[in-house]
């Protein structure tokens, strides 16, 4: 079952460039994209005694290319690509892409 009939919430996509000659994070130009957003509070474990917080998952179409780093914005609020999970269908095809979220800082 594919997920394409549930992707009715907008979200804007900036793709992250890299640093700029001040050492800030510098993003491409914003995208439109019809995903499917779920808020949420999770913690995950990065390393000793160190969580972060998940505020919000993420569903993309499997075509829009995302990856760690990237910014995303949602009702007016930044968030920060925190990971990216691909999707495999039944017949092992790419269905979509589920994205986890942390609060812009």
């Amino acid at each position: 079952m594919s997920l394409k009939g549930l992707l009715n919430q907008t979200v804007t996509l900036y793709a992250s460039t890299g640093k700029d000659k001040y050492g800030r994070e510098s993003y491409d130009t914003s995208t439109d994209y019809n995903a499917r957003v779920q808020l949420t509070t999770k913690s995950r474990i990065v390393g000793p005694n160190e969580t972060v917080e998940i505020v919000a998952i993420v569903y993309f179409d499997k075509d829009v290319s995302i990856s760690k780093g990237d910014k995303v914005t949602y009702n007016s609020v930044d968030y920060r690509v925190f990971g990216v999970y691909t999707a495999v269908d039944g017949a092992g095809s790419t269905d979509h892409t589920k994205v986890e979220l942390v609060k812009w800082a």
